[in-house]
């Protein structure tokens, strides 16, 4: 289950660097998405913040404690602001590194 109001990074190790994804469940079923492939996205109409995190990880997108556990992610990472992370995307900063699933692990 996740809270309301509680918030989980992800990244893909698919891109260089790891694109950071920042999901946050708000009231309701609702989440709001900052990052990664979406940018930004409110669920809304029939898609739950559970239908959305689903799809993040069958995106590739992996908790940041499972990217610093494998080693995608030092240990002293920590998630960019929003604003930094909006820039970064728009920036071009993240490349796409690979389109092999296998690659993740």
């Amino acid at each position: 289950m996740i809270n309301k109001n509680e918030t989980i990074w992800f990244v893909h190790p698919q891109y260089n660097p790891p694109l950071p994804l920042r999901f946050q469940r708000t009231n309701g079923f609702s989440a709001k998405i900052i990052g990664g492939r979406f940018n930004d996205h409110n669920t809304g109409h029939i898609e739950t913040y559970w239908d959305k995190f689903i799809e993040i990880i069958k995106l590739g997108y992996i908790p940041i404690t499972v990217a610093q556990e494998s080693g995608i992610l030092s240990d002293e990472w920590q998630p960019p602001s929003v604003e930094l992370l909006k820039n970064d995307i728009d920036n071009g900063k993240y490349k796409y590194i690979s389109k092999n699933p296998s690659v993740l692990f």
